[in-house]
């Protein structure tokens, strides 16, 4: 179904696209979207449990910890796709 050849040039488009725009554009895409999900399933999360402050704090507090994932995460992958 999938031609592996044009799979193979599109990652290789892709890699070359990040390389060349930068490590800081590319976490900062990375940290960015893992932000927007976070956020929004600690809103769903915090409506739905009740609201009340401990929640709150309990939501902020997994939003902050998912954000230094995300930037983790992204520093690693910027890693692994300069080193290819």
């Amino acid at each position: 179904m999938f031609d592996r050849y044009k799979v193979r040039r599109l990652e290789e488009r892709y890699r070359e696209q990040a390389v060349a725009n930068g490590k800081s554009k590319f976490v900062r895409r990375e940290v960015g979207s893992s932000v927007l999900l976070f956020a929004g399933v600690m809103t769903f999360l915090y409506f739905v449990n009740g609201r009340t402050r401990s929640a709150l704090i309990a939501c902020l507090a997994v939003l902050l910890i998912g954000t230094l994932g995300a930037y983790l995460h992204a520093v690693w992958k910027w890693q692994d796709l300069t080193r290819r």
